[in-house]
């Protein structure tokens, strides 16, 4: 457990803050784990419980104060794109959709009367109603 002092504020060396930190990845990879189906309840409520406690701590840092969330460095980090098609891994073939023909424009008249259907159908006359007695 973490040393509290009067004020709130925790110290921890470098090295207990690293510490804390992979056990708290580690904590976050479990709990997904859980929610995939690969692990227990039991392992999900403990890693839960690393969790909360890191949140516990974190707040009572002053917000200036606060170092980075675990894994927020290899976030920063941009991944490098690979393209789909450069990858040619070789299976499946090509996963495009079909070209769909263009549509047929309508002309205006139809356009309109069609307007008008929608319109006619829409509106629900109050006497027409199976609700009302």
């Amino acid at each position: 457990m973490g040393q509290r002092h009067k004020s709130g504020v925790t110290r921890e060396s470098a090295a207990e803050r690293a510490m804390r930190d992979e056990e708290v990845l580690r904590a976050n990879t479990e709990l997904a784990a859980y929610f995939k189906g690969r692990r227990t309840e039991r392992e999900a409520r403990a890693a839960l419980k690393i969790i909360k406690a890191f949140v516990r701590n974190r707040e009572r840092l002053d917000p200036g104060a606060r170092p980075a969330l675990p894994g927020a460095d290899a976030a920063k980090t941009p991944k490098t794109v690979t393209n789909r098609k450069a990858v040619g891994d070789g299976g499946g073939g090509d996963r495009r959709t079909p070209s769909r023909k263009p549509r047929e424009k309508l002309s205006k008249s139809a356009a309109v009367s069609s307007e008008q259907n929608v319109r006619a159908q829409s509106e629900v006359s109050p006497e027409s109603d199976e609700r009302t007695p």
